[in-house]
């Protein structure tokens, strides 16, 4: 049943590749054989990295699978052997063409990143399906992967090519954050049992949304984004303007105000989840992440957890006659560390979920803050 999925890994990884690539070659002359060399070349270090990956875990003793090594070695694996190794790989395809400038702008920074990405996806998800017993989980997991590693390769090839002849400090966070949101990813998809797949599904909304924020950037023509049955996502860089406002000093009033807003949000909508799930008969007790089929409680608290931070970007936004959505979104942020801080110390379990829901809410915040705005 593996060779099933075989062939839907690499068409569902080389098609956002071919759609980037039609996208960019006509605005930034992206050439059709260097995609298809860092395709290729991607797809080697995917498997050269796996071999890497089961040396060292054979010879630590580590492992990514919680169940069979513990939660420490679990994160361990992903966080500081996997996630860094991986991207350290792509990197290795991609900073080349940086330095012989074939990469001049963001437009092929990221054609060319989003290709090492998919030929690694595509050879990452084969040599998986090949090299490990079958099962439908396994296919998900597989398939779970492919977008995350082409968005976040993607999105920090855009910022190396934007950056060109500039500071390379926000290529440098821009790194260091897909290291993380991969780690994270991994040990939710690899780590954890069935059941805390459901985690993932907010990071893929984010992925879906950024994605299309980045191609609005790099392909602004609205009428051919139309025919191509895009969603209008808003341009990267009206984002990035809404987030830093010159013409108003920041209000840290309103962000620790607006904190207290969406802690206090969090907690009335999940009670009154907890209480509609009461009337309709769902038993909290029967969550567990072995079972895929018990996620449905998780499924019913992080709605209402991630409905809190649109209502309360809004309503901070409104309130604090902001220009920018900087205060809201610091305020969403600010919420975020809290609660994490607070499961850290009462349900260690839960700081996963909080994290795997944290870039989705930020976004969410930001768009009612927008919304909200005063124009």
């Amino acid at each position: 049943m593996s060779f099933v999925f075989v062939p839907l890994v690499v068409l569902l990884s080389a098609l956002p590749v071919y759609f980037v690539f039609r996208r960019v070659s006509g605005l930034g002359h992206a050439s059709r054989r260097l995609t298809a060399l860092v395709f290729g070349l991607g797809a080697a270090v995917a498997v050269l990295s796996q071999l890497v990956e089961r040396a060292v875990l054979a010879f630590t003793e580590l492992s990514f699978e919680v169940r069979s090594a513990g939660v420490g070695s679990a994160l361990l694996a992903s966080f500081l052997l996997a996630a860094p190794l991986e991207e350290a790989g792509k990197t290795f395809v991609v900073w080349p063409l940086y330095r012989m400038r074939r990469i001049d702008g963001p437009r092929l920074g990221l054609c060319y990143a989003a290709a090492t990405a998919g030929g690694f996806a595509a050879a990452l998800g084969v040599y998986r399906l090949l090299t490990t017993p079958f099962d439908w989980v396994l296919g998900l997991r597989v398939l779970c992967q492919i977008p995350v590693h082409l968005f976040f390769t993607g999105l920090w090839g855009y910022v190396l090519g934007a950056r060109r002849g500039q500071s390379g400090g926000w290529f440098a966070i821009t790194w260091l954050g897909a290291v993380a949101m991969l780690g994270l990813y991994g040990h939710i998809v690899w780590g954890r049992g069935p059941g805390f797949l459901v985690a993932v599904v907010p990071l893929l909304v984010f992925v879906a949304v950024g994605a299309a924020s980045v191609l609005r950037e790099v392909s602004p023509d609205r009428a051919t984004l139309a025919r191509l049955h895009l969603p209008e996502a808003p341009r990267l860089s009206l984002v990035t303007d809404a987030l830093n406002p010159r013409d108003q000093p920041l209000m840290l009033r309103w962000v620790v105000l607006g904190a207290f807003v969406n802690i206090g949000l969090m907690f009335v909508l999940l009670a009154s989840a907890v209480a509609l799930g009461h009337r309709l008969g769902v038993d909290f007790s029967a969550a567990d992440e072995t079972d895929m089929t018990s996620a449905g409680p998780l499924a019913l608290l992080g709605a209402a957890l991630l409905a809190a931070f649109p209502l309360a970007g809004y309503l901070v936004a409104r309130a604090s006659s902001s220009v920018g959505v900087l205060e809201p979104a610091l305020a969403a942020a600010l919420a975020l560390a809290c609660i994490v801080a607070i499961l850290a110390l009462v349900a260690p379990l839960g700081v996963l979920f909080a994290l795997a829901v944290a870039p989705l809410a930020f976004g969410l915040a930001c768009g009612g803050a927008w919304i909200g705005l005063e124009r």
